[in-house]
């Protein structure tokens, strides 16, 4: 057993602590956000849109058209998709904030400002505006089908 001094050990932790390589995990998490970020955003509206099958078939047996029913659905999924990135935005920074406040002892230097992932950034909002489209889509072509049909089903 050997015995050392606090302030020798203290240098030991620390320096031990700010020297990982943490590359590989910052990959896989960054891959998982930009999936579950596409994923929620496409499932909340989908499951939206199936909720309203109804309301498509009444809106179209009380004579809306098809332009208006798509425009419904759009809408819908330009709302979602506006408020999901925009809120999205406003937690992340604030988290992001919040996390340098806290981590300002841990590293030395600590940041004097946060780092913007563009490229990241860009991605995941992306993969988060191709899920809703595609779930608008398949909604407008859902709401298609025979007024008739869809209210024989529920």
């Amino acid at each position: 057993a050997t015995v050392s001094d606090l302030t020798q050990t203290r240098g030991t932790v620390g320096t031990s602590l700010t020297s990982v390589d943490l590359a590989g995990l910052t990959r896989i998490e960054l891959a998982f956000a930009v999936l579950l970020a596409a994923g929620a955003g496409g499932l909340v509206l989908a499951l939206g849109l199936a909720e309203r099958r109804r309301t498509f078939a009444i809106a179209t047996v009380l004579g809306a058209r098809t332009r208006q029913l798509r425009g419904m659905v759009l809408t819908e999924a330009l709302l979602l998709a506006a408020g999901g990135l925009a809120g999205g935005a406003v937690i992340g920074w604030a988290l992001s904030e919040m996390l340098v406040k806290v981590l300002t002892g841990v590293f030395d230097p600590p940041p004097a400002a946060l780092a913007v992932p563009g490229v990241y950034l860009t991605l995941t909002g992306l993969a988060a505006l191709i899920a809703v489209l595609a779930a608008a889509l398949n909604g407008v072509r859902s709401a298609r089908r025979p007024a008739v049909e869809e209210l024989r089903d529920l």
